[in-house]
């Protein structure tokens, strides 16, 4: 593969602009190439509210639902290693899903129900479970809410949230349909009843670890506090996002207040660090000679495991990136039929965060992108798409 050229001029301005115009108070972007190469490591603004400390590539974000690209390659490297079958369904390690019931089709309420299968775990990791979240807009999404069912840090802990979870009904049967879920969630509980461990000391012997990612994990030490960046919320934020603002406004990851080791959003990391984890996968799973990821892994994060894209079973946009052309492997989206309205490679992989963080991998160009900053929610601004038509236009 040719050596690629980057010419960050325009890559700055763009990040330079976006912190002008208050929309993000500070962000980074971090690229690598196929062999390990850090092409760029640029950044602007301010990691705290009063602009004291500058934003860069070190600074602590919350990586949000970044989170599940890690936990979802983790449990499908553990199912190999157990020889456990990935289409295997949740009622062998749920007891409520042994008697299962999802909504039926147009239900006004939560009794209008039908029995079906459990989920598989397959279905858990591309959404197509028939769990929700609560801020999506259906029944399911608004009984979690009234529940407080929210994965925040300090809500229950990963075996009660689970459980919690597995007595609502699905809000469709599993397999029908593509929602954004809690899924990667249970998939971090499924994570500690198969191997016995708890989800953080899991991730940081099987991953964080090998890879020398000291920065990520599901607490703030106290030495790194002042790398810990603010929390910004968008003003024009749409009701169903306004928890969130309690959430996390005031919230500083202690250790003594984590109680939840979310395997969806409960991660914190830098820039830095997250480019390791996705330079990983960018090499085909290998690190410095070290084999973390095996090839039949890999290869299942690399092919759509839907069968159509996420437009024609789920929702038509996406933070602002059009699904249209947009499947989703077992562990983020990957690019079915590039969308000329989302520049992208066939085949890239990658996906984001609430705080509108986002990383991609190319594969066919041999390179990957990690972009942090603190905005929530991620449909704000169309960062993400605009950021990689940019980055295919600075590549020579």
């Amino acid at each position: 593969m040719s050596k690629l050229n980057l010419n960050d001029e325009k890559l700055q301005e763009w990040m330079d602009d976006y912190v002008e115009k208050n929309k993000f108070n500070g962000c980074s972007l971090s690229i690598a190439d196929v062999e390990g190469n850090t092409l760029l490591d640029i950044a602007s603004g301010h990691a705290d509210k009063e602009k004291t400390k500058e934003f860069n590539s070190l600074s602590i974000v919350r990586i949000f639902s970044m989170t599940k690209a890690i936990v979802s390659m983790c449990l499908l490297q553990l199912l190999r290693d157990k020889k456990i079958n990935v289409k295997d369904t949740l009622d062998y390690y749920f007891d409520n899903y042994s008697n299962c019931f999802a909504l039926i089709k147009n239900a006004k309420d939560l009794t209008e129900l039908e029995k079906t299968k459990a989920p598989s775990i397959y279905q858990l990791l591309n959404h197509t479970s028939g769990l929700s979240y609560f801020f999506n807009d259906d029944l399911i999404g608004r009984e979690y809410l009234k529940e407080s069912l929210t994965a925040t840090p300090d809500n229950y802990n990963l075996s009660v949230f689970a459980d919690k979870i597995s007595r609502l009904p699905l809000s469709f049967k599993p397999g029908s349909r593509w929602n954004y879920s809690v899924g990667i969630d249970i998939a971090g509980r499924l994570i500690e009843i198969i191997s016995g461990e708890p989800l953080d000391v899991y991730l940081r012997r099987n991953l964080l670890d090998p890879l020398d990612m000291k920065d990520t994990e599901f607490f703030l030490p106290k030495t790194k506090i002042d790398r810990f960046t603010d929390c910004f919320f968008y003003n024009e934020m749409q009701e169903n996002f306004l928890p969130l603002v309690k959430q996390y406004e005031n919230f500083y990851y202690q250790k003594d207040e984590v109680t939840n080791f979310s395997g969806g959003s409960g991660l914190l990391s830098t820039g830095r660090d997250y480019l390791k984890f996705a330079s990983l996968l960018l090499n085909g799973g290998k690190y410095n000679n070290t084999k973390i990821f095996e090839d039949d892994v890999m290869n299942s994060i690399r092919v759509n495991s839907l069968h159509r894209d996420i437009a024609s079973i789920g929702v038509k946009t996406f933070a602002q990136m059009p699904t249209t052309g947009m499947g989703h492997s077992l562990a983020g989206s990957v690019i079915t039929n590039p969308n000329p309205d989302f520049t992208s490679s066939l085949g890239d992989f990658g996906w984001g965060g609430m705080a509108s963080n986002y990383f991609w991998i190319d594969f066919k160009k041999g390179y990957t992108a990690v972009f942090m900053t603190q905005l929530l929610p991620s449909a704000s601004y169309p960062n993400r798409k605009e950021l990689k038509k940019l980055v295919h236009q600075s590549l020579h």
